[in-house]
């Protein structure tokens, strides 16, 4: 369940995240990003603000009330996360009022699935973060955030099956595949995991495509098996350039 997914990444730390999981009472439901970056349009796109403000088509489930990204972050010279101010524009400002490291991950990197293997100042390392989100069109909100410097892949495999984490949510924006962080694989290995992680809602920009780094997920994780499972109605829709600029992106509920 995701209550021991959770509890299993605090290790025996009783710091800011410790207290907010004590502080639930359900299991948090759970937004996945990986190959999330610097991207935290998220926060915004799948927060109830934005569900008032653009409605879906049908009935959506329950927003996330958890925020999981997860990205190798292969870049040594980047200034990431090292001022509270993560962005800002004429509408809106996200800045950190809480930042807590967890005990890390102490996991591998595959040259199969990604360019860069040698490990940086980021590697394994796994932060809380407590992000004010100031919109002027969608009003203010404290978001929760767990973020994860691995691979996607790794991180399923050894982190989120084991303890049969649930993710009600899961977002495929320009996940890889050779762009930016010099990915080997497309994601469309995740569409073989839906049931298993009981993911309710998928945004994806739908670029899928079997990639040697799918293939080498397959093959060297018994938790990616090949068979898809769960058909996608899309819900609600964003123009490509409100978003990832890698075409339009559907919110797809996903029927079983």
């Amino acid at each position: 369940m995701s209550q021991t997914f959770l509890t299993s990444l605090t290790g025996r730390r009783r710091g800011k995240f410790a207290q907010w999981l004590a502080q639930q009472h359900t299991t948090p439901r759970i937004a996945w990003y990986p190959s999330a970056g610097t991207d935290f349009r998220a926060l915004m796109y799948l927060h109830p603000s934005y569900q008032a403000y653009h409605a879906p088509t049908q009935a959506e489930p329950t927003c996330p009330d958890l925020f999981l990204f997860t990205d190798y972050f292969p870049w040594t010279d980047s200034h990431f996360l090292d001022s509270p101010l993560i962005y800002s524009d004429l509408n809106t400002t996200m800045t950190i009022e809480c930042m807590e490291e967890l005990p890390s991950l102490g996991l591998t990197r595959h040259p199969e699935l990604v360019m860069i293997t040698e490990p940086n100042v980021a590697t394994n390392k796994l932060l809380y973060l407590q992000v004010k989100v100031e919109s002027r069109l969608l009003g203010s909100w404290t978001s929760h955030v767990l973020y994860a410097f691995a691979e996607n892949e790794t991180f399923y495999a050894h982190k989120m099956a084991p303890q049969n984490a649930q993710i009600s949510h899961i977002v495929h924006v320009r996940y890889g595949g050779g762009l930016g962080g010099g990915g080997k694989a497309s994601g469309i290995w995740i569409l073989h995991v839906l049931k298993k992680l009981q993911c309710e809602v998928l945004v994806s920009d739908g670029h899928y495509s079997w990639q040697t780094g799918d293939l080498f997920a397959l093959q060297q994780f018994k938790e990616i098996s090949y068979q898809q499972e769960g058909f996608l109605r899309s819900i609600r829709k964003v123009n490509s350039d409100s978003w990832s600029g890698h075409g339009d992106v559907h919110w797809n509920l996903v029927e079983y």
